[in-house]
């Protein structure tokens, strides 16, 4: 016993620990800007990859293995297993592209560390869902991560709260109509407003949920046949009679009341279903005001947070996601129209006086009108959400109609304030139109395993079409597809089908938030952000522990009918005369199977055939028995074996995860000191064992081979060159190198392969045009006609590209060329430059 408290014991501090982990991890989002740069997730990941490794050490020596709860995440649903595999599958895909040759080490390197962090968080939060205890923590986490990313945001609108880059502000009105945008701990308003639809829908659905009956909650007990009068007897109730009726599904029940001289109460109706020759109990309460309070709270300020971002997309997505639920689950409709309708005009009424003045009011007044609208939103949606409950007919309806009229009102002063945005023309959209034609043709040459990590991002400027600027794809199955091909896309949907398998069978409510991110993440960079696939994750958790809830809240006790009919026959005698008759019928069946065994022995071997077929039937079984159990003593035997091997294969990606963290960490400190010093030899010194630690960092060769010079510098681009061979900052360094060497083929050579990875730079055209230029006036001082004449004739031919490039452009008008792509006045004087160096020959 003393060992079994033991184990038990050290399962629960096990549970305790995964939950810390998984909430330490949504801190960390919200801290380091929803894990967007990578190079600020570093000492995160560090500390993380610790955790999971002495996770790991805990399962491996056994310590949690004895009574099996642990492990108890593979009895989970065949789709829950295959939403823990897929991460791991990526993260395979990725190390097979960095040990090859990938477009970008660092950046393959980054995402194997995310999707380490990835993979090891689903597997904390599903097995977090399967525990008691754990479910708790990460539902109550859930909750306290949205309030914090919604009320930080607002405010920092308010002035209370210092928050850098909370609010965007934008000079043009395709991007913003007031010119000041939401952005929160993240920064950007578009993501920051995909996050908090989704705890807006997960809230909004869940109160629905909770209104769409009067009896909201139900409690769930099915007696056994030796319990059913324990059980009745400990709940106090009694049964009222036999009169049975038939329902809907054709079982039967019979209404039971509380007994011990309590009165019948409405709330506390008990209901026993009689069907197929079991019982179940089913106890039915209703909600308190607290708890419908905790289901209201959040709705105010998500849905202002929301609005504040002005971020169409995510209104968009949002609606679409209830619109598809809805059409599925009709019986939310009336109880979300009542929820929602008194936060969602709160929320357009502090909208519409926020967007007046540019996002900046002061901190009383501002937290003056926050707190009031809150509270009468709290209040008004409680109030209506009992009144459409409890009301019928004419009354019921009316409540509807008010609920409605409240969100076409706050609809419509919305839409009224960004008509111009929705209906106008969009050059943000037609912006991504761009980017989605190029980014296919990427994928077309390598179209089943990709090039690798940030694959985008290190040649979106060798593979545009257009001089716009933007370093992110604005897709994540597009990114997906450019870094690991239709294999990666492929494994991605898989999991996306599992996730929105699980929750449509668990959890329909939990259905619209995880529609938001599958389809905002389409037409944005959400994936990004590493906050959005904790998110994804996060929800089939929820999902889970949701149903493992209410399957544990349903005992399976089960008894037949004849002996619920004789206990309630007894139940009416009294005390004293129950027991015996008890022990009468069990006499009596007593009695009776006797004779039934000596009338069976008296007849001859002829006259009972069916004897020799049991005989034969429980050999069979017996045979079948042993069977199992050898194969069962076999599987056991194999099994501590193949755990270890699981085990030891993830402690191994552990290591080597925690060692390229460490090594990424103490590159990028090195770097900020360096970046941070003034003196010229220490900063040498301090990039040095920056680039020691970390050499697949191409920022910062870059930056210490320009404090270097002949040979050195050199040597530092070609090692970082082995590292990111497409990278066009690199290869235009080098061409800087040989343009100030006697080699004006080689400089020729690295000044094309840079205008080839970024040829929408003026500067680059410019400079390279000037150093051509330079070395033909050096070579004719030095009294060498022939490369003098071959210099200038490359210049003309750099200036006649450029040229030919930029009136292609222009053809196309200026829309979309952000980056002021034409000739620049330096141009024409080089080529004034270039004619008189030719009139010397």
């Amino acid at each position: 016993m003393w060992n079994v408290n033991k184990a038990r014991s050290l399962d629960s501090v096990f549970v305790y620990f995964s939950a810390a982990l998984v909430i330490a991890a949504g801190v960390g989002a919200c801290l380091l800007r929803g894990f967007f740069f990578t190079e600020e997730m570093y000492p995160f990941l560090v500390l993380w990859f610790v955790m999971c490794s002495a996770i790991l050490l805990y399962l491996y020596i056994g310590v949690g293995t004895r009574s099996g709860s642990v492990w108890g995440i593979s009895r989970a649903p065949r789709v829950v297993r295959i939403m823990l595999i897929v991460p791991l599958l990526v993260l395979l895909l990725y190390l097979v592209h960095w040990l090859g040759e990938p477009l970008s080490a660092q950046g393959t390197m980054n995402e194997m560390l995310r999707w380490g962090l990835y993979a090891s968080f689903a597997f904390l939060v599903c097995f977090c869902a399967l525990n008691r205890v754990g479910r708790q923590l990460i539902i109550a986490s859930w909750s306290i991560l949205g309030m914090f990313l919604s009320m930080s945001a607002l405010l920092a609108v308010c002035g209370v709260v210092e928050l850098s880059f909370a609010v965007a502000y934008s000079n043009s009105s395709e991007v913003s109509i007031t010119g000041a945008r939401l952005a929160g701990v993240m920064e950007y308003p578009n993501a920051f407003g995909a996050v908090m639809a989704i705890f807006l829908l997960e809230r909004l659905f869940a109160a629905a949920a909770y209104y769409v009956t009067p009896q909201k909650s139900a409690k769930k007990r099915v007696a056994g046949e030796r319990a059913i009068g324990r059980e009745c007897k400990q709940t106090g109730l009694e049964y009222a009679g036999e009169g049975l009726r038939s329902n809907e599904t054709g079982s039967k029940c019979v209404e039971v009341k509380r007994g011990s001289g309590k009165k019948w109460s409405k709330c506390d109706t008990v209901s026993v279903n009689v069907g197929d020759g079991r019982v179940g109990v089913e106890q039915r309460e209703t909600g308190s005001t607290a708890a419908a309070l905790l289901r209201l709270l959040p709705l105010f300020p998500y849905a202002a947070a929301l609005l504040l971002s002005e971020s169409r997309g995510a209104w968009l997505t949002a609606a679409c996601a209830c619109a598809a639920v809805l059409l599925w689950k009709r019986q939310l409709i009336a109880p979300l129209l009542a929820a929602g309708a008194a936060p969602v005009v709160a929320a357009a009424l502090i909208y519409r006086q926020l967007a007046r003045a540019g996002l900046a009011v002061e901190p009383l007044p501002g937290l003056l009108l926050l707190a009031g609208l809150w509270a009468g939103a709290l209040l008004a949606g409680l109030w209506l959400c009992r009144r459409q409950r409890s009301a019928a007919g004419s009354a019921r309806a009316a409540m509807l109609a008010l609920a409605a009229a409240g969100w076409t009102a706050a609809g419509t002063a919305v839409l009224l304030h960004v008509r111009e945005r929705i209906t106008g023309p969009s050059s943000t959209v037609s912006a991504r139109g761009l980017f989605y034609r190029d980014a296919w043709r990427l994928a077309a040459e390598a179209p089943w395993l990709g090039r690798g990590g940030e694959t985008w991002r290190s040649s979106y400027l060798a593979a545009q079409s257009r001089p716009y600027v933007g370093s992110q794809v604005h897709s994540g199955y597009l990114d997906i597809l450019l870094n690991l091909g239709f294999a990666g896309l492929a494994a991605i949907l898989l999991m996306l089908l599992a996730a929105g398998w699980l929750l449509a069978k668990s959890s329909p409510r939990l259905l619209p938030p995880f529609l938001v991110i599958v389809l905002h993440s389409a037409v944005d960079f959400d994936w990004s952000y590493g906050l959005i696939w904790l998110l994804l994750f996060w929800l089939p958790a929820l999902a889970l522990a949701e149903y493992k809830q209410e399957y544990q809240s349903a005992t399976p006790r089960f008894i037949t009918k004849s002996s619920l009919i004789t206990h309630s026959a007894s139940a009416t005698l009294p005390p004293a005369h129950s027991s015996s008759a008890n022990l009468q019928t069990m006499h009596s069946t007593s009695v009776n199977k006797q004779t039934m065994d000596s009338e069976t022995a008296t007849l001859p071997p002829t006259y009972s055939p069916s004897a020799n077929l049991q005989t034969s039937h429980s050999t069979s079984v017996n045979l079948q028995t042993t069977h199992s159990a050898s194969f069962a003593n076999r599987l056991n035997s194999v099994y501590p074996f193949f755990r270890g091997l699981l085990i030891t294969v993830a402690g191994s990606f552990c290591l080597v995860l925690f060692v390229l963290s460490f090594q990424a960490a103490q590159g990028e400190r090195y770097y900020r000191q360096a970046v941070q010093t003034v003196v010229s030899l220490e900063k040498v010194s301090l990039l040095q064992q920056s680039l020691a630690w970390n050499p697949r960092s191409s920022r910062t060769a870059i930056v210490l081979s320009r404090l270097l010079t002949g040979e050195k510098s050199v040597r530092i681009l070609r090692q970082s060159l082995q590292y990111s061979p497409e990278n066009s900052g690199l290869s235009w360094e080098m061409a800087g190198r040989w343009m100030y060497s006697d080699d004006p083929v080689a400089a020729l050579y690295w000044v094309r392969r840079s205008l080839r990875l970024d040829k929408y730079n003026n500067a680059k055209w410019v400079k390279g045009i000037e150093g051509m230029l330079m070395m033909g006036w050096k070579k004719l001082a030095e009294g060498n006609r022939t490369e003098a004449i071959s210099c200038i004739a490359s210049g003309n031919e750099l200036l006649r590209q450029y040229r030919v490039l930029v009136e292609f452009e222009a053809s196309k008008g200026e829309q979309h060329n952000d980056r002021k792509f034409h000739i620049t006045e330096q141009a024409d004087d080089l080529s004034r430059r270039l004619s008189v160096l030719a009139s010397r020959f």
